[in-house]
């Protein structure tokens, strides 16, 4: 059993993370209370786990002296793309240092910040090699940001995100096109999504991104 415990999102949203990595069903009451005095040490207010890998072996209700409460899936999605690229309809500009970075990072922040397991993004995480990073702009207004992992033939979408502000104006749509026309050749295209953001799950799927499993369950745990 391998117990990972993760901190970051503590000081900003009260949030700690348990993974249980391989982990004997007969050992998960010892391997939450490990993690649980940890996180509660750190100082989380709430703390979501997982048992992975997928399959094994969390469910809602009691084990041992824990309760636990579904909060969300990690779905995976995949869909093929066109050899024909659609036109651009919005400019990316990939953030620079600075000013640059700082928009990228308010505005995707903003749009993640009510979603389950949403990392809090910091200038570090735009440093990332083999990652595209892009700002989406219509004319000189940034409507939007994606983050695209370059690393394996197969190009994951990291991350979409639109400005709060212009929500259910079809910017969504917008920006996903735009991130798709900008894989050049690449035969398909993946992503990760949150079951708790019934918006995005709709958009993908209006796409022709198809669901191809479930990464992760999360569990709040009291």
């Amino acid at each position: 059993m391998v117990i990972e415990i993760i901190q970051r999102e503590i000081p900003v949203k009260g949030i700690g993370y348990l993974i249980l990595r391989d982990c004997p069903e007969d050992r998960l009451d010892d391997g939450l209370k490990k993690g649980m005095e940890r996180l509660k040490k750190a100082g989380a207010k709430k703390v979501w786990a997982t048992s992975l890998p997928e399959g094994e072996p969390f469910h809602s209700g009691p084990v041992g002296i824990w309760q636990l409460t579904h909060v969300h899936d990690i779905v995976r999605m995949e869909r093929a793309l066109p050899a024909e690229k659609p036109e651009r309809k919005l400019n990316l500009r990939s953030p620079k240092k600075g000013q640059e970075e700082g928009l990228y990072l308010s505005l995707v922040n903003r749009a993640f910040a009510d979603v389950p397991n949403a990392a809090t993004q910091r200038p570090t995480d735009l440093r990332k090699q083999n990652h595209r990073y892009a700002v989406a702009y219509q004319g000189d207004k940034p409507v939007g940001a994606f983050e695209m992992d370059l690393t394996e033939k197969t190009p994951e979408l990291v991350s979409l995100a639109v400005e709060p502000e212009i929500w259910r104006q079809g910017y969504g749509r917008a920006v996903l096109r735009a991130a798709l026309d900008s894989l050049g050749k690449a035969p398909a295209c993946t992503l990760m999504v949150s079951s708790a953001n019934p918006a995005a799950l709709a958009l993908y799927e209006a796409e022709g991104f198809a669901q191809t499993g479930v990464v992760s369950s999360w569990f709040e745990v009291v």
